[in-house]
């Protein structure tokens, strides 16, 4: 569904609040307290701002907890872990930004999956946008190097899923952790 209230594509404002949130929640998730995030919250809440983005910073405090609360639950210490908890969650935007910091480090197939893992989250960021055609660019990417280095990855739940779900380019994400055969 495209949020027009909020496109952080085109509103500076948006961006800010998307951009402070992540990187807060990020923040927690390093330090195992919800403060950052909390804070941040809290700071944005108390400016002057639209409903649609008020609405957003609420939604994203109410996953950002539930996820907070699941990783601390199944005490998933490793960002891959944690990375998939969130995706579940559909917090497109931070999963890409907790990859990131593995894949600066990574080399070789590891590079490229958690590359496909990062592209596959940006695909569903410009489904929510409204924004197609770039996101059926990235699909191929992404599909591209997961396909080939998947199993670079020392945890990767339910790959075959999220490969059939951007090659049709289905615009609802897979719940990968949910599909994950016990």
């Amino acid at each position: 569904m495209v949020n027009t209230d909020f496109d952080p594509f085109q509103d500076r404002v948006a961006r800010d609040i998307r951009n402070s949130l992540s990187t807060a929640f990020l923040a927690a998730l390093k330090g195992r307290h919800t403060t950052p995030f909390e804070a941040a919250g809290r700071r944005l809440l108390q400016q002057e701002i639209a409903q649609g983005k008020r609405l957003y910073i609420l939604d994203r405090l109410g996953r950002y907890r539930k996820c907070f609360a699941d990783i601390q639950q199944k005490k998933m210490k490793t960002v891959l872990e944690q990375a998939f908890i969130l995706w579940d969650e559909e917090l497109f935007f931070e999963v890409h930004e907790i990859l990131e910091g593995l894949w600066i480090e990574a080399e070789g197939r590891q590079k490229s999956a958690l590359q496909g893992l990062i592209r596959a989250a940006g695909f569903y960021i410009l489904m929510e946008s409204g924004r197609r055609q770039g996101a059926e660019k990235m699909a191929a990417r992404a599909v591209q190097a997961l396909q080939t280095d998947l199993t670079a990855l020392p945890y990767f739940p339910s790959p075959a899923l999220l490969l059939a779900k951007l090659r049709d380019l289905d615009p609802v994400p897979p719940k990968l952790l949910m599909c994950k055969p016990s």
